[in-house]
């Protein structure tokens, strides 16, 4: 099966997709990684518009980083949500939702995954929006 044009990621409480969801200006993806805080924003249907990435120099300030990010969307909901493939960077870290399908195992079988940078997880067959890593 191919790579969906938009790609579900299940809204996990209390799990790595636990910040997630709907904003009065579309979609968000936010996290924090080692010394980053970021939000991720889409449009209504899924397309990447912008991201904002904070480093932060301790990784005991990402909490409150990452609270900031959040407190910035207005009509924020968590929930389930649906986006394109996108990419960015900054210092020199790959933010974003990448297509790295193929032939994973070394055994010539084709796999159809994407993976979200910097957090490392995947997104597969049966495309329900839950992850491995």
């Amino acid at each position: 099966m191919p790579v969906p044009r938009l790609i579900p990621i299940a809204h996990e409480p209390g799990h790595r997709t636990d910040t997630i969801g709907r904003y009065d200006e579309g979609l968000f993806l936010a996290s924090a990684w080692d010394h980053h805080a970021y939000v991720h924003r889409f449009d209504h249907d899924g397309t990447y518009r912008d991201s904002t990435i904070t480093r932060v120099p301790h990784r005991g300030a990402l909490s409150e980083a990452l609270d900031g990010l959040l407190a910035s969307l207005p009509g924020k909901a968590y929930g389930d949500i649906a986006v394109r493939l996108f990419q960015t960077r900054q210092d020199g870290v790959v933010f974003g939702l990448v297509d790295e399908s193929g032939d994973r195992a070394g055994d010539g079988s084709h796999v159809g995954w994407v993976e979200l940078y910097p957090d490392r997880l995947g997104f597969h067959e049966p495309w329900d929006g839950l992850y491995d890593t």
